[in-house]
């Protein structure tokens, strides 16, 4: 069972990027995944009143569950919409075919999305269905 949860403990959230291979950002928020047990990434993100950032969608040493880290990256940017912070960068480094599959698009060169009524028709943006 896929479980994404907020990561509160900042000590945990730094074992987690470990895990993981991402800079530790202790000013960052941060959501994990976790498949049995099991983590499988963890997603940091910032948020501002000018948008938010996204600045890890990292999956953990030996895992490649894609769709754990599209679920984890859109309840993310589903938090992001629901906190009145309407647009989203995502700096990560992430395949770009993943990153429209999310819902981002090329804006100045950036990935970005526009968070505005997004989740209300979250099909229409990107493309539907499975990551992969």
């Amino acid at each position: 069972m896929l479980i994404v949860k907020p990561i509160q403990d900042k000590t945990e959230q730094e074992r987690f990027c470990v895990d993981c291979e991402a800079e530790f950002d202790p000013d960052a928020l941060c959501y994990g995944a976790w498949v049995d047990g099991i983590l499988v990434g963890i997603c940091q993100f910032r948020l501002a009143s000018g948008g938010a950032h996204i600045t890890d969608l990292s999956p953990a040493k030996g895992t490649d569950d894609l769709d754990a880290l599209f679920i984890m990256g859109r309840q993310t940017m589903n938090f992001i919409d629901l906190h009145g912070v309407h647009e989203c960068w995502l700096d990560a480094k992430v395949d770009p075919d993943f990153a429209l599959k999310l819902g981002f698009t090329k804006r100045d060169g950036k990935l970005w999305a526009d968070l505005a009524g997004f989740f209300d028709e979250p099909c229409a943006h990107g493309k539907a269905g499975s990551p992969r």
